[in-house]
């Protein structure tokens, strides 16, 4: 499943390096990647297309308190997250 969070972070380049160090706890809560989108009017607005598992397993990952510290403590406004129920690619 593929979940896309809007963020609005406090400091991009401070949020891309804890990112990084969480890359095998999200694997063990079933995180298969994600795809980083940085705004080009506003370098702090990140948009994150995670692909998960199922729901359960993103939902368990984002209630682990040490997770919902990282998220406050780079945050400006709370995180948006939205569940894609489908998905397509258009050719060029």
């Amino acid at each position: 499943m593929k979940i896309i969070l809007r963020r609005k972070l406090k400091d991009y380049n401070a949020w891309k390096k804890m990112a990084q160090e969480k890359i095998e706890l999200r694997r063990q809560y079933g995180s298969k990647g994600a795809t980083i989108y940085r705004s080009v009017k506003d370098p702090n607005e990140v948009f994150v297309v995670f692909d998960w598992d199922d729901a359960r397993s993103y939902k368990e990952y984002f209630e682990r308190p040490d997770v919902r510290k990282f998220l406050a403590d780079t945050e400006i406004i709370p995180t948006e997250i939205h569940e894609v129920s489908e998905s397509f690619s258009l050719e060029a």
